[in-house]
């Protein structure tokens, strides 16, 4: 009986840890709000010493416009291999992030720039203005995916009302759209 109750206690604590709610969120696609919850829980020490947590935080906060979220965990991968190569990943992309930014709003060239490619939009959409394979027109870049026929996507600046300053990427498949990354 002891044994039995051991087993069910053990089950029902390892179904309400923070890591398999987080990824349960993850799982279903609520990156959102599974961005939130990895950041709110981010500091509890068996949290921030887990490679899968800290992993999964970084990759839903990549889903959402939360992306400046991803500094956090990624300094702490750096425990396996593994962990150095999603904390590369995450560093690429917020560092295409913030030059593609810089060249819209500032002007700056990045034409003769190399960094490594991965599949997140944000990459796609960097690597397509370095190569110069958009077409602009009223302050709107646009883009035409290579491997997928269907898709293109829209880069711009948008202000907000309270001066702020957000890099859109619009997502389009047949001309509908799909999806929106606002980046501040």
């Amino acid at each position: 009986m002891k044994f039995i109750l051991f087993i069910l206690m053990t089950t029902l604590f390892a179904f309400s840890s923070n890591l398999s709610n987080l990824y349960k969120m993850y799982e279903g696609q609520e990156y959102t709000k599974a961005c939130d919850y990895a950041s709110k829980y981010y500091y509890k020490k068996e949290n921030k010493s887990n490679e899968k947590y800290v992993t999964l935080y970084g990759l839903s906060c990549l889903e959402t416009d939360k992306i400046n979220r991803i500094a956090t965990p990624m300094i702490q991968l750096n425990s396996s291999a593994t962990a150095r190569a999603n904390a590369s990943y995450f560093s690429t992309i917020l560092l295409q992030k913030q030059l593609l930014r810089q060249a819209i709003i500032d002007g700056k060239k990045i034409d003769d720039l190399h960094l490594p490619t991965t599949t997140f939009i944000l990459s796609k959409i960097f690597n397509l203005f370095v190569n110069k394979e958009y077409i602009l027109k009223d302050g709107i870049y646009r883009f035409k995916d290579k491997s997928n026929k269907e898709k293109t996507y829209k880069l711009y600046i948008d202000k907000s009302e309270k001066r702020s300053i957000y890099m859109i990427i619009d997502i389009y498949k047949d001309e509908k759209f799909i999806k929106r990354y606002r980046y501040n």
